[in-house]
């Protein structure tokens, strides 16, 4: 049998998370994290925090869908945000943080332009 190795198509793999820690690209982080194009820190509270201004990164690479992982309790955004977000063509979904995780890594595995606000 033949092995071909495979060049992941995200650049940024989730590899684990638990309740206060999630390891991406083998590196733990125990902070909130956005995933995209790379890993990136943010100091938001909460997820209701967020403004159309937060996204304004993740619209200009095209993205597809934005996950929002909202800790260990689901949590909705403002409907206004989820239409803004969808004038813009990008689909909004807000989840726990277990979900969202889950969720990213198989739309990154399918190739889609996903983009991720986690709450650890």
């Amino acid at each position: 049998m033949q092995f071909n190795d495979q060049t992941p198509l995200a650049p940024v793999a989730i590899d684990s998370y638990t309740a206060g820690e999630i390891i991406i690209n083998q590196t733990a982080y125990t902070h909130n994290v956005q995933l995209g194009d790379n890993v990136a820190l943010f100091a938001h509270a909460s997820p209701h925090d967020l403004t159309l201004a937060d996204f304004q990164a993740a619209l200009h690479a095209g993205a597809q869908i934005i996950l929002i992982g909202t800790g260990e309790k689901q949590q909705f955004l403002s409907p206004k945000l989820a239409a803004a977000l969808s004038a813009h063509g990008a689909a909004l979904e807000c989840m726990t943080t277990a979900a969202a995780c889950r969720t990213y890594a198989l739309l990154a595995s399918e190739g889609r332009r996903v983009w991720a606000w986690l709450w650890v």
